[in-house]
C-alpha cells in the first residue's frame, strides 16, 4: 500500500445501516488488517464515535449538492492515520460543538480522563448531550488534539469538518516504582510525562539504569518515525542523591536526551534540587556541560 493510502473513502447518507456496512467493510480491508493491533483498536473506535457523531449532529434538510452531503475518510500518510469527516450542520449548534472540543483540546490528558471517567456515568437522557462523551473518548484513544472548522453555506446551515490524527507508531511507557534505594521514574509519551526522582543508589545499577537507556533508544526512534515531536516534551530530573555509580549512567542518559534534540526535537530538561542544595545545583551545571543540552535549573521546597 502506499505511503499516503487510503484505507476508507465514502460521501453519502449514513444512518445506522450505512454505519455497520462500512464499519465491517473497514474491519474486513487488508489495509486495515496489517495495521499494528493496537493502532486498530484506537482507529476503529475513533471511527465509530465520529460516524455515529455524524448521525447525532448532521442536519435532516436535503442536501442541494454532493458536495454538502456526509463524508468520512480515512489516510495513512506520514506516519499518521488521520480520519476526517464532513456533515451539514444547522448553524445554532456550532456554538454548542465548538465549546465542547476546544473543552476537550484545552484539557491535559489527566483532568481530561477525569471528566471523562465522571461523565461516563451520569446518566445522558439525550444523545446530543452523550457526543461531549464521543469527543473526549477521541481525544484519548487519538492522543493528538481534535482539529475542526466551520464552512459556511448559507445563514441557516454550514459544513462541520473534524479531523484526527492517530501516530501510526506506537511507543511504549516504563514506569518504575519508587523504593529507598532508586528513584520512581514515569516515562510515558501518551500523556506526556517524564521524570526520575528521588534516591539513586540500587544494588545493581547497570541493570537500572540500562532498563531505562534502552528505553531512550526505542524512544528516538519512534520519533524518528513518527516526524518527530510535536508538542514540547519536558524531561525532569529530580534526585534527591545519586552515588558515583549511577552518575555515569545518569550522564548518558542526559547525552542521549542531547542527541534527540539535536535532531530537531522541541525537548527540554528541568534539573530540580532544594533550593539550599547547592552541590545538587552545581552538579547539574556539570551534567548539563558534559552532556551538551542546556537544562533549566528549577529550585523546590523553598519556604515563602
Amino acid at each position: 500500500m502506499p505511503e499516503s493510502g487510503i484505507l476508507l473513502g465514502y460521501t453519502g447518507q449514513v444512518d445506522y445501516d450505512k454505519i455497520d456496512l462500512l464499519l465491517r467493510n473497514f474491519k474486513n480491508s487488508p489495509e486495515f488488517r496489517i495495521l499494528d493491533k493496537i493502532l486498530r483498536k484506537r482507529v476503529y473506535s475513533i471511527l465509530v464515535e465520529c460516524l455515529e457523531n455524524i448521525v447525532k449532529y448532521a442536519s435532516k434538510t436535503s442536501y442541494r449538492t454532493k458536495k454538502l452531503r456526509p463524508s468520512v475518510s480515512v489516510r495513512k500518510s506520514h506516519g499518521k492515520i488521520t480520519i476526517k469527516t464532513g456533515n451539514q450542520v444547522s448553524n445554532d449548534k456550532k456554538e454548542e460543538l465548538t465549546g465542547k472540543l476546544n473543552q476537550v483540546n484545552n484539557l491535559s490528558h489527566n483532568d481530561l480522563n477525569s471528566l471523562f471517567e465522571k461523565k461516563i456515568n451520569t446518566d445522558f437522557r439525550d444523545e446530543e448531550r452523550g457526543a461531549g462523551l464521543g469527543f473526549m473518548l477521541m481525544k484519548l484513544k487519538a492522543g493528538n488534539r481534535l482539529d475542526f472548522n466551520f464552512r459556511n453555506i448559507d445563514d441557516d446551515y454550514s459544513y462541520f469538518e473534524l479531523i484526527i490524527s492517530v501516530n501510526e507508531y506506537l511507543m511504549r511507557k516504563l514506569i518504575i516504582d519508587k523504593t529507598t534505594n532508586s528513584p520512581k521514574v514515569i516515562l510515558d509519551p501518551e500523556r506526556n510525562q517524564f521524570e526520575i526522582s528521588g534516591e539513586s543508589r540500587p544494588p545493581n545499577v547497570a541493570a537500572f539504569y540500562e532498563e531505562i537507556i534502552s528505553w531512550l533508544d526505542d524512544y528516538s526512534i519512534y520519533l524518528s518515525k513518527s516526524s518527530g515531536v510535536s508538542d514540547p516534551v519536558m524531561f525532569n530530573l529530580d534526585f534527591e542523591y545519586f552515588n558515583s555509580s549511577s552518575a555515569k549512567y545518569i550522564l548518558d542518559f542526559c547525552k542521549q536526551l542531547a542527541n534527540i534534540r539535536s535532531k530537531g526535537n522541541n525537548l527540554s530538561v528541568n534539573w530540580r534540587y532544594d533550593f539550599d542544595d547547592t552541590d545538587m545545583f552545581e552538579v547539574g551545571k556539570v551534567m548539563s556541560k558534559m552532556a551538551k543540552i542546556p537544562f533549566e535549573f528549577v529550585q523546590k521546597n523553598r519556604n515563602t
